[in-house]
């Protein structure tokens, strides 16, 4: 077996986050234990390494795993950077002298328990409803299904899709590392799904990926973008018909991806450089990276969030956030565009008050204000469009 292969496999058997699948791309650099058990993959901007999809191997050699990570790191010099680490980890991570900050929590629809019935879900079912008016189906797309030549038809417009839904977004392109290519070397076990108009006969109106992770208990969806004129709701409706086909094959739950800053708190020997930029880019960053918005959408599928954690070895600092954002390029603005953005948030500011807050972040206003805001936001869902993400 190859290392690639081996490489998936366990990113498939012993993911832990929704990132973890994300590591079989074959963009990054691997990182084995001494008895090949486990693996880390990493990408590396100058001497700072930045880890995808976490300890990938068991738990039994999660440990021994980064300690000789740790050592690695430590003789070549290496600045460390690991993201979505969850709860059960942080022993290992603090023990190994890592220094332990919140990154944000990730939504999770637990499947057995989500019916789509109440009040909680009337925002969902009226999206549903309103592109099933519309004749949109959303059928899976299974490679083996598709002969090469239909395949890559297909993929020819997935990824005019995709360039029609990036076109609103200030960066020049899509955001790299922490999102999956939509059209990646090989789809393992990747699964597509897309929307159709004219009953399932006509354009693909949108389209989505989901990643596996935890033995194949867990799915994520990575990535989703919808054309500029598709029907209204259409991501929620593709959102709703994965789950619900998710779930026929008896699926545990489904992550809608980190979001990030989101009640973000004070940890013993955190990162406070970190922390700051996170309050502020979820306070006044959204022209470029729109946390709250996607906050709010992802909050009305009525998920359970679970926290996570970045980790630094041996310490984060300016220089190592820095890196992050080069190896994303998030900071590559069309300018253009970026101006549009921040006009359109100038012009609807009533829409951004009304965004969905966790908790610990709302602002504390009189009884008169908040009764007055769920009413213009009650009206707004029954007049306006639904907000709609293009990509995490």
């Amino acid at each position: 077996m190859s290392l690639l292969k081996r490489l998936e496999e366990l990113a498939f058997q012993h993911g832990q986050a929704y990132d973890s699948y994300l590591s079989t791309e074959g963009n990054l650099k691997q990182f084995w234990s001494s008895d090949r058990s486990s693996v880390v993959a990493y990408a590396k901007v100058g001497r700072f390494v930045h880890v995808q999809g976490g300890l990938l191997g068991p738990i039994e050699r999660r440990s021994v795993l980064l300690r000789e990570f740790a050592e690695f790191v430590q003789e070549n010099r290496y600045v460390a950077t690991f993201y979505n680490i969850g709860e059960a980890d942080l022993p290992i991570f603090r023990r190994h002298g890592f220094q332990v900050t919140k990154w944000g929590e990730e939504p999770l629809i637990d499947l057995p328990k989500t019916t789509w019935a109440g009040h909680d879900f009337e925002w969902v079912r009226r999206q549903a409803n309103y592109c099933r008016r519309q004749k949109a189906v959303v059928t899976e797309c299974c490679r083996d299904d598709y002969s090469d030549e239909d395949w890559s038809e297909l993929m020819d417009e997935i990824r005019s899709v995709t360039t029609e839904c990036l076109s609103t977004k200030p960066q020049q392109g899509d955001v790299k590392f922490f999102n999956g290519s939509v059209d990646p070397p090989s789809w393992d076990r990747r699964r597509l799904f897309v929307a159709r108009s004219e009953s399932g006969a006509g354009r693909i109106e949108g389209f989505l990926i989901c990643l596996p992770f935890d033995g194949g208990q867990q799915y994520a969806i990575d990535t989703y973008r919808h054309r500029l004129d598709a029907p209204r709701g259409i991501v929620p409706f593709m959102i709703h018909q994965a789950v619900e086909h998710l779930k026929s094959e008896g699926i545990r739950s489904v992550s809608l991806c980190l979001c990030p800053a989101v009640r973000y708190e004070q940890l013993p020997r955190d990162s406070w450089i970190i922390r700051r930029c996170l309050q502020f880019g979820f306070n006044y960053a959204s022209a470029f990276f729109d946390m709250p918005g996607e906050y709010h959408f992802k909050s009305r599928f009525r998920p359970r969030f679970v926290r996570r954690f970045i980790c630094h070895y041996p310490n984060a600092s300016a220089a190592s956030m820095w890196s992050t954002v080069r190896l994303s390029g998030a900071l590559k603005l069309d300018v253009q565009k970026l101006a549009n953005t921040v006009w359109r948030r100038f012009v609807r500011p009533s829409t951004r008050r009304n965004l969905a807050m966790p908790v610990e972040q709302v602002p504390k206003k009189p009884i008169r204000e908040v009764v007055a805001s769920q009413i213009s936001e009650d009206l707004e869902m029954v007049v306006a469009a639904p907000l709609q993400g293009c990509a995490q």
